[in-house]
């Protein structure tokens, strides 16, 4: 969808903040620096809201990262997108940087340090999200990785959903781990899926890591899924070390996303965690 059209839809759910991925934005290629960021910076003047976090997916390309020359630039795209759009957070992912369970320092540094310095200078924090099939795949291994880095402008986007589809407890062990290094959170729920169980199939996703493969995963609504997505929210509201927006992140086809942003927004309200500010 185009940048305007996602907007419109979650204003019609009181949404006003948003998070940004190249591909909507017009333009082609990998990353930002050949798209017309300025048509985003328009789209948001106008519509009144703000983008809290620019998203860069590359690492999901093998191509991307054939050399942390290459990728470095884009994720150096990523932050000047970030900065253009009065952004703080770039949300960026390991994946085929390091698919190994293990963490490489050396070669995460090759594509992170770099980048990591710029975003300092630009006043840019990196949010690294957790994945159910590379290394960043449990709470331990995450804040391993956040421990070698030991910077501010070094944290961790939290989805709790991508730790219960690697076979992690996302809450409460995962919060309790990672929680001094939580830079921002997705929020979207899933359960097992089950052949023969009438479950949509447009929400179906990826098979599973850990314990629960290879069964696939079966994305859900927040109230409808398994994990335990009011107890995570009501410890980060209590502990106060989060202070920053939860995106909103079905996973489905994008006509049905208003099915869930409807159900899970008014969940929000209901429990007191939806502001609409």
């Amino acid at each position: 969808m185009s940048f305007g059209d996602i907007v419109d839809i979650g204003k019609k759910y009181g949404i006003r903040h948003f998070e940004l991925w190249p591909c909507n934005v017009p333009g082609s290629g990998f990353g930002y620096r050949d798209r017309d960021i300025a048509a985003i910076q328009k789209i948001r003047d106008e519509k009144s809201i703000r983008i809290d976090c620019v998203t860069l997916e590359a690492a999901f390309s093998r191509k991307a990262v054939e050399t942390p020359e290459f990728y470095i630039g884009l994720l150096k795209g990523a932050i000047d997108a970030a900065k253009a759009v009065g952004a703080r957070l770039v949300n960026h992912y390991c994946y085929f940087i390091n698919m190994e369970e293990a963490p490489d320092f050396s070669r995460m540094d090759a594509f992170w340090k770099q980048p990591l310095a710029y975003a300092k200078e630009k006043g840019i924090t990196l949010v690294l999200e957790n994945e159910a099939h590379d290394a960043t795949r449990r709470p331990e291994l995450m804040r391993a990785i956040m421990e070698h880095y030991g910077d501010e402008a070094f944290l961790t986007n939290f989805d709790a959903a991508n730790y219960f589809q690697a076979g992690a407890e996302a809450f409460p062990a995962g919060y309790e781990i990672l929680k001094p290094y939580i830079g921002y959170i997705h929020l979207k729920n899933a359960c097992l899926h089950r052949e023969g169980a009438g479950q949509p199939k447009e929400n179906r996703g990826a098979p599973m890591s850990g314990i629960f493969a290879p069964a696939l995963v079966q994305y859900a609504p927040i109230p409808e899924g398994s994990v335990n997505i009011a107890g995570f929210l009501t410890a980060v509201e209590k502990d106060g070390l989060y202070k920053g927006t939860c995106t909103l992140e079905p996973h489905t086809q994008p006509e049905c996303v208003e099915s869930f942003y409807e159900k899970e927004s008014a969940w929000l309200r209901e429990k007191g965690y939806f502001t609409g500010l």
